[in-house]
C-alpha cells in the first residue's frame, strides 16, 4: 500500500520536471501560481521640470500729492527705507498755517459775540418776566446768540479739514517700504497729483510663475513649504522656503499658463527684486512609463517581460534603473496602479 503511494508520487514529480522542460525548449518560460501576497503595483514614474522666475516686491505703490506746494524737504533716496516716521517728502505749509491762524482769529471772534448775546438773552428775560420789554426783541437777540453758535460751529469743522489737508503736507508711505523711484527734488513746485515717484515692499518678495494646468496640479500636490533654490551672482545656490501668496483665476488661452505668485517667508541678505529663483516640480512622465520593482520584470533574450496578476504576460520597453531597487518600464498597456506578479 505505501510502496503504490510512492509510486504515485514519484510519477507526477517526473511530469511536472518534463512539462517546466518542454516549456523551456520552447523558449516559454512557466510561472507557478504566486503565494499569497506575491503581487506588486507599478507606481508612474516622474520626471522633474525646472521653473525659472525673478523675485520683485510684494506691493507697490504710486507716491502722489494731494496738495500742491513747494518741496522745501526729500528725506528718502533711490534705495532707501522708510523710518518709523512714514516720512518722504515735506511741502510748504506757509499759507495753509496762515489759513489755520485766521480760523483761530474768527472762532475766538466769535465766542466773544456769543458770550455777549448769551448776557443779552440773560438779562431781557427777566425784563420780559417784568413785562418792561417786548418779547419779540428777546427772540431777536436768542436768534443772533443761535446764528453765532452755528457759525462757530462752521469754523471749527473747517479747522479740521485744514489741520487734514496740512498734515497731507507731509507726503507719507508705509514704514519699511523702500523707494524704487523719485521724481521730485528740493525747491520744486509740486501740483495736486503729481506723481513724486515709487516704492515697493521689499520685506517679502514675490516670485511669479506661469505654470500650465499639469505643472499647476503639480504644486499642488506639495505638501507643506514649497522649496525655490535661488541663485546669486557668485554662483551658489541656497534653498529656501515659500507658500503660495497669489493664484490668478483667469486663464490665458494664446499661453495656456495659469499665472501663480510665490512668497518668499524667509530673510535674505539682500531683499531685492531680479533674483533669480528655480521651482523644480515632481510630473508623471510624458510617456507614459511606470515604476515597476526589479524583482517582476523579467529578462529573455534580450527582452522585458511583466507578468500580470491573471498570469498575462506583457512585453515592455526597458528604459532604465529607478530609485528604490525600481526599473523604469514602458509598455501601451500598462498603466500606474496595474498589478504584476514578482518573478519566481
Amino acid at each position: 500500500m505505501k510502496t503504490t503511494a510512492l509510486h504515485k508520487i514519484l510519477v507526477f514529480s517526473v511530469a511536472i520536471v518534463t512539462v517546466l522542460q518542454s516549456g523551456k525548449a520552447l523558449g516559454r518560460e512557466i510561472v507557478p501560481p504566486s503565494a499569497p501576497g506575491d503581487v506588486v503595483v507599478a507606481k508612474p514614474a516622474m520626471h522633474r521640470v525646472t521653473l525659472t522666475g525673478y523675485t520683485r516686491a510684494r506691493y507697490v505703490m504710486d507716491i502722489v500729492s494731494e496738495e500742491a506746494g513747494r518741496c522745501v524737504n526729500v528725506t528718502a533716496d533711490v534705495g532707501d527705507q522708510i523710518g518709523k516716521d512714514g516720512l518722504f517728502a515735506v511741502l510748504d505749509t506757509t499759507f495753509i498755517d496762515l489759513t489755520l491762524k485766521k480760523n483761530q482769529v474768527d472762532q475766538e471772534r466769535l465766542a466773544n459775540v456769543i458770550a455777549f448775546h448769551a448776557k443779552e438773552v440773560g438779562r431781557f428775560e427777566k425784563l420780559v418776566e417784568r413785562e418792561t420789554a417786548a418779547q419779540s426783541r428777546l427772540d431777536e437777540i436768542q436768534n443772533k446768540l443761535d446764528q453765532a453758535e452755528f457759525q462757530i460751529k462752521t469754523l471749527k469743522v473747517q479747522e479740521t479739514e485744514l489741520k487734514e489737508r496740512r498734515s497731507r503736507h507731509y507726503i507719507k508711505i508705509p514704514q519699511g517700504w523702500s523707494i524704487i523711484q523719485r521724481d521730485v527734488e528740493t525747491g520744486e513746485w509740486v501740483s495736486v497729483g503729481k506723481n513724486l515717484g515709487k516704492a515697493g515692499d521689499f520685506r517679502t518678495l514675490l516670485v511669479p510663475f506661469a505654470l500650465s494646468p499639469e505643472e499647476y496640479r503639480a504644486l499642488k500636490r506639495i505638501k507643506g513649504p514649497i522649496e525655490l533654490s535661488l541663485s546669486s551672482e557668485d554662483q551658489e545656490t541656497t534653498a529656501l522656503k515659500a507658500s503660495v501668496a497669489r493664484i490668478s483665476p483667469a486663464f490665458d488661452p494664446e499661453t495656456r499658463k495659469i499665472n501663480v505668485e510665490l512668497a518668499v517667508t524667509e530673510t535674505l541678505p539682500e531683499n531685492r527684486g531680479g533674483l533669480r529663483a528655480e521651482l523644480t516640480l515632481e510630473m508623471p512622465d510624458p510617456s507614459g512609463a511606470v515604476l515597476i520593482p526589479a524583482a517582476a520584470v523579467a529578462e529573455r533574450y534580450e527582452e522585458f517581460w511583466l507578468t500580470r496578476a491573471n498570469g498575462e504576460k506583457i512585453r515592455v520597453l526597458f528604459l532604465g534603473d529607478g530609485p528604490d531597487n525600481t526599473y523604469r518600464v514602458r509598455a501601451a498597456k500598462v498603466n500606474p496602479g496595474d498589478k504584476f506578479r514578482v518573478k519566481p
